[in-house]
């Protein structure tokens, strides 16, 4: 087991697997910080191994010493930190595919954020979804699947990837030794970005993120809070997690839908514009959100 609220998913994939149903393209979708990326390696390593038990690799074989030492001949990751996965990338997964294994068994190709190809590599990939080899696998995530074409998305087994009880990720969360962070229950489906907070020390400078989004309809100087989410896009997003929970609570409390809804809108606005617009002026952009949200808070 990868994870604790992963069981039911690597149990549903054991027993098509083991019953002959296990699809050629299977297609996973989740959140950040859910553990699909860790699901996928594990599956495709699983695929190569030589004594797999219900999907599990077991660790030791030839195959298994390779995907280790992230050699394996059989096995190929396409990934990009960039905007797109272009034509190119997808067409070498075609020719590999099309090559001998050199295990004389499986071969597995990955493909992550697949809702980043561009037109062109996806009707690539398609010609491969259509047109699968014995003993062949795709396995793609995503967290965007309304970015994905129709064709793609019918021709794979779908999978979705969550935490289908909260407990049990508050529970892995509590074997960090996390600090009782009052925002800790609003990532209980993306568990893995506070083990990663944790790791890269981040996590007072979200809990800062946190007091700026419920003290935002007092008086601030934000140039703390512009100089802490100008460093990192993710930053952004979790401020305005944090605000929209408390525009929640806000509605609830009493304020009105209209100003409610105008609230939301004025919150898009600022992450679209603070994630996709080139030299923003982002001080002028919090200032701006943030009369917004005053007026509709009165």
């Amino acid at each position: 087991m990868i994870y604790p609220w992963l069981s039911n998913v690597e149990q549903q994939l054991a027993a098509s697997f083991n019953a002959g149903r296990f699809h050629h393209g299977q297609l996973f979708n989740g959140q950040q910080g859910v553990g699909k990326r860790a699901l996928v390696e594990q599956l495709a390593n699983a695929l190569l191994c030589l004594s797999a038990t219900n999907l599990v690799p077991c660790g030791h074989c030839k195959s298994c010493h390779l995907n280790q030492a992230v050699t394996h001949p059989d096995k190929y990751v396409v990934q990009t930190d960039g905007q797109s996965i272009g034509v190119d990338d997808i067409r070498s997964v075609s020719d590999f595919m099309h090559q001998s294994a050199a295990q004389n068994a499986n071969k597995v190709v990955v493909i992550n954020d697949c809702h980043k190809m561009t037109t062109a590599a996806a009707n690539a990939l398609l010609k491969t979804l259509e047109e699968p080899s014995p003993q062949r696998f795709l396995l793609l995530t995503t967290s965007a699947t309304t970015q994905l074409p129709a064709t793609i998305l019918s021709r794979c087994a779908f999978t979705q990837v969550k935490v289908n009880d909260d407990n049990v990720a508050m529970n892995w969360i509590a074997q960090l030794h996390v600090p009782a962070y009052p925002w800790l229950k609003m990532f209980t489906q993306q568990p893995l970005l506070v083990a990663r907070w944790q790791q890269d020390e981040q996590l007072e400078v979200i809990d800062q993120l946190y007091k700026f989004a419920t003290e935002l309809k007092q008086g601030h100087n934000f140039s703390v809070l512009v100089d802490i989410i100008s460093k990192d896009i993710e930053r952004v997003r979790v401020f305005c997690l944090f605000l929209s929970e408390q525009l929640k609570q806000q509605l609830i409390a009493g304020m009105d839908f209209d100003s409610y809804q105008s609230a939301q809108n004025a919150l898009a606005e600022f992450v679209q514009n603070s994630t996709q617009i080139l030299g923003l002026n982002l001080p002028l952009a919090v200032s701006r959100l943030a009369y917004r949200l005053r007026k509709s808070y009165k």
